[in-house]
Formats: structure tokens, C-alpha cells, sequence
């Protein structure tokens, strides 16, 4: 048996050495692809030879991205290796659990010492102002859907992480704490298969939550008109394991009661009159659906009779929540600080902000290094 084995080894290695020598110059002569859509990512294109990255290294470490990122197939590849793995019973690939039926994101670590100067960022912020600030952490799948997990599962504790972060926060900023919200309906369409965001509906029950605890009123699913705009979304995490069966749907919800707006994207210089981007939908990232992605700053102008003008510092999960806003507010300024590079206490002044809304999930919370360098007052400098 040893020895049959032996024979097949040497037989299949010049075998695979052919095989990727001949790949190899097949990936000199094609061109470089810039982008992965199924993974969402740019790639390593073919680095410029010089003496110093000779020198250094960098040359041979770039050389083995590219390889790596250019190989012909990749992507089928990665999908094959996803359905082995699956077959293997391997219920983790990278940081994404192969959960029940669903992909669910882990437990990101705790970048403390970033996350203390968040707090203080965030805390002289908005003690800076007579304005009532809000703030919202998101929890994901991996708590809220935990009986989704695989078993023996042991991702970290991210509830002691949420509290740890509200407890740090100014006694002065409300807390808007939707878990047991989410927690009375884990098992509803809270979160994407594919991907690690929450769906319209996930942050309609969040926006439950937030219009009462920032004085909107009550809110109801009747409120709204509810479009299911893609049955075929393949999200982030589908990118990074290869799923190859799981889809999700992306609905949107219109409030029936909408005024005209205006969105302006200050970062592209672009307008529109949709918080909504159809094309969007035909690409791989279907979620930029909501607002075409993210952008250092946002305005939209509602044609109503509201006195509220919002101040939104955000990540990509309130983008699916813009929705629910609009109705409640005369302007909404969204702000992503990890594309924003201007004065923001400027705009608050300028804006004649009313309210101060801060909108994360806990994932991209935890590991955030843009909110303190975003928030930074001019005195501070």
C-alpha cells in the first residue's frame, strides 16, 4: 500500500509542477485583474522591479500576493475548497462560521487601546454641545442568532464588549440598546445569510427602538411600502469562504408618507434624488443598494415640515437604516470617519444639528481606528 502510494506521489509531481509552471506564464500573459468581486477586494497586480525591493524583500513578498491573487481560476478554487471543507465537517473558514443554514461572522478582538481613545473622542464631542446625542451598537448574528452557530462554537463574548463600550460612554449620551429588541425576533430574517450586515428589516426593529427613545413616535410596519428589489445577493462572507448555495433577498422599505428629497454626495460631488442606487444590482456588492456604498459626507435635504436636522457618524450598517429616518427630519448629514477629513464641529455649527446619532455594529466598533481622529477638535490638536 506505502508503496503504491509512494508511486502515485512521484508520478502526480512533475505532473503538478507542469501544471504550475504552465499556470504561471499563463497569468504573465493575460492581464491583471484590479478587483475581486466575489471576495470584494482589490488584488495584487505585478510590482515594479527595483533595486530596493530587491534589497528589501518586497519584491519577492509581492510576487507571491500576485501569484496568489491572479491565479487562473482562483475563484473556482476557492469554491471547490469551500465544498470540501464542508464535506469535511470543518465548521470555521477564516473568521466566518459555517453555521445552520447561514454564514455568521466571529467575534472581532477588542483594539483597546484605540477604543479608549475613541471613547474619549467621542465623550468630548458630545459634551462639547447642548445638543442630545444618541448612541446605538449593533450587535451581530454571532450573538443575537447564536443557535445558528455550529456546534462547539466558542466565539467571544460580544455582550461584555457592548457593555463595556456603553458603560465608557459620556452619562450624558443615551444608550439605544436594541439587543433584546432583536433578541424577541432571532428568529426572523434579522441578519443576511451571505453577508454581515442586517437586513431593512433587522434595522426596521432597531429604528423601533430608536424612534422612541429620540422622540419620533411610534412606528409600524404599515407604515411603509415594502419592495423586494434582489433574490440573488451573494454578500461578503459568501466572498471570503466560496459559498456556492446560499442567496439573500434585499427588500426595501418606502415610507408611505415620504416627501421629496435631495441627496447630495459631498465626497463624489455627485446628486440624486434616491437614497437608493439600482445599479447597485448588478453588481457583486448588492448592498450598496443603500446610499451606493459609503462616503466621507452625505447631506440629504427632505421637502418637509420638520425643525430636526440629524448628524449621523456611522458605519455601513446605518445605511440600511437612512431609510427609516427621512421622514423625521428636515437635513440629515452622514458622516463616515473613515472617509471624512474635515472640521466636524464646523458642520454641526453650520447645519444647525438637533440631534447627534451614533450608529455601529459592534464588529466594526471594536476595531475601529478613524471615530477619535474624525471627532478631534481643533483645540485638541
Amino acid at each position: 500500500m506505502k508503496k503504491s502510494k509512494g508511486m502515485i506521489a512521484k508520478m502526480l509531481s512533475p505532473i503538478l509542477v507542469v501544471v504550475i509552471v504552465i499556470t504561471g506564464i499563463v497569468n504573465l500573459i493575460l492581464p491583471d485583474r484590479s478587483t475581486s468581486p466575489m471576495e470584494n477586494r482589490s488584488l495584487q497586480a505585478f510590482p515594479s522591479m527595483n533595486w530596493n525591493s530587491f534589497q528589501n524583500g518586497d519584491v519577492f513578498r509581492e510576487l507571491n500576493s500576485w501569484y496568489s491573487d491572479q491565479f487562473l481560476g482562483r475563484e473556482k478554487l476557492i469554491q471547490l475548497k469551500y465544498l470540501v471543507n464542508k464535506m469535511a465537517g470543518t465548521n470555521k473558514i477564516d473568521d466566518v462560521f459555517l453555521g445552520k443554514g447561514t454564514l455568521i461572522e466571529d467575534v472581532s478582538s477588542v483594539n483597546q487601546e484605540q477604543k479608549e481613545r475613541n471613547l474619549q473622542a467621542i465623550n468630548a464631542f458630545c459634551t462639547s454641545y447642548e445638543i442630545p446625542s444618541y448612541f446605538m451598537i449593533a450587535p451581530n448574528a454571532v450573538s443575537v442568532q447564536s443557535d445558528r452557530l455550529p456546534a462547539f462554537s466558542t466565539p467571544l463574548d460580544q455582550n461584555q464588549q457592548i457593555d463595556e463600550y456603553y458603560d465608557g460612554l459620556d452619562s450624558s449620551i443615551q444608550r439605544i440598546d436594541v439587543r433584546s429588541t432583536l433578541e424577541e425576533h432571532k428568529d426572523e430574517y434579522l441578519y443576511y445569510k451571505t453577508d454581515h450586515h442586517w437586513t431593512s428589516l433587522g434595522a426596521f426593529y432597531s429604528f423601533q427602538a430608536m424612534a422612541s427613545a429620540m422622540g419620533l413616535g411610534d412606528v409600524s410596519k404599515e407604515d411603509y411600502d415594502i419592495y423586494p428589489v434582489s433574490d440573488d445577493f451573494e454578500g461578503t462572507l459568501a466572498g471570503k469562504t466560496g459559498s456556492v448555495f446560499l442567496k439573500d433577498q434585499i427588500d426595501i422599505y418606502v415610507p408611505k408618507n415620504n416627501s421629496e428629497y435631495i441627496v447630495s454626495d459631498l465626497t463624489n460631488v455627485t446628486t440624486s434624488r434616491s437614497i437608493y442606487s439600482r445599479e447597485a444590482l448588478d453588481t457583486r456588492d448588492q448592498y450598496t443598494v443603500f446610499m451606493g456604498g459609503n462616503a466621507g459626507r452625505i447631506t440629504i435635504e427632505m421637502d418637509n415640515d420638520s425643525s430636526r436636522h440629524l448628524l449621523l457618524i456611522k458605519d455601513s450598517y446605518a445605511n440600511a437604516m437612512i431609510q427609516f429616518l427621512i421622514p423625521y427630519y428636515r437635513t440629515i448629514d452622514i458622516i463616515d470617519p473613515r472617509y471624512y477629513f474635515e472640521d466636524v464641529s464646523r458642520l454641526v455649527n453650520s447645519q444647525m444639528i438637533t440631534d447627534i446619532l451614533f450608529l455601529y455594529n459592534s464588529n466594526t466598533l471594536m476595531q475601529d481606528t478613524s471615530i477619535a481622529d474624525c471627532l478631534v477638535m481643533p483645540t485638541q490638536e
